[in-house]
């Protein structure tokens, strides 16, 4: 699924090349990927100039005339691709915005987990966003984080995966932010010190900014917004890893589940 750096990048990327066009059509061939139905989309959209571009968590804000906003959830498989309107489709194409000077808004789902969703209003957008929890670049202070694995027993890398605590870390930067901080994922978050809280904190944000230099990972159906690779793949410390050497110690990576999950860790370096 694409975490906070894959999201982030193709909104950095649409708010460019979005902002000021022209809505005229969307179609699809998956109905239910549309909410609240192709319908009532089609007839509150079309017509309407986009605004702007923003991200909440790993959900895609399009910002349109008249306090609309079309949310985009990629959930597992999903990608949205700006295009000119004469290139070839893809086989996994579920949807497409028809925008103007002939461009086209396309979205892509293998698994058609993904979705585009109406929000009308700003009671309605903040009722969508309060599920989710503080942003790591914004609100997401060390008062309220140590606070977070005090309060809980749960495996710490379970809690910085759940988005209702913390927005936009998913399997890949949970895995090398614990590697980072050396922590090992399993551990119950409340008993972990202040101290090596400390260092998870900074480790969070470090292994997310480098994901976004590197324009995310593109080790599965990851593309950004033109269509290309990001390459943060090639920087993976621990995720995927598994057998290999680790980079401080040299032992070998090892891989669990934790919630379903394939976790990777040292058993070395995170005791």
């Amino acid at each position: 699924m694409p975490e906070l750096p894959e999201v982030e990048t193709i909104k950095r990327d649409l708010a460019k090349l979005l902002a000021g066009k022209k809505i005229f059509n969307i179609s699809t061939n998956t109905p239910k990927q549309i909410r609240p139905s192709l319908k009532t989309v089609k007839k509150n959209i079309i017509g309407k100039k986009i605004k702007g571009v923003k991200r909440r968590a790993k959900l895609l804000l399009i910002f349109l005339e008249d306090n609309l906003v079309l949310g985009v959830h990629l959930k597992m498989t999903g990608q949205l691709f700006f295009k000119k309107n004469t290139e070839p489709k893809n086989k996994h194409q579920r949807a497409v915005i028809t925008l103007s000077e002939g461009k086209e808004l396309r979205f892509n789902d293998l698994r058609k987990f993904g979705y585009l969703q109406l929000i009308k209003g700003k009671k309605e957008l903040d009722s969508t966003l309060e599920k989710y929890g503080p942003e790591p670049f914004l609100d997401l202070d060390f008062v309220y984080f140590k606070k977070l694995l005090t309060s809980t027993s749960r495996a710490i890398k379970i809690v910085l995966m759940d988005q209702s605590k913390i927005s936009g870390i998913g399997n890949i930067y949970a895995n090398d932010a614990l590697f980072l901080a050396r922590v090992n994922p399993a551990k119950p978050a409340n008993k972990i010190t202040a101290g090596k809280a400390k260092k998870l904190y900074n480790s969070i944000h470090q292994v997310l900014k480098a994901g976004i230099r590197f324009r995310g990972a593109s080790d599965q159906s990851y593309l950004d917004a033109l269509g290309q690779k990001g390459s943060y793949q090639d920087h993976f410390l621990t995720y995927k890893r598994a057998g290999e050497k680790c980079f401080n110690c040299g032992a070998k990576i090892k891989r669990i589940k934790l919630g379903g999950r394939g976790t990777f860790y040292c058993p070395i370096c995170q005791k």
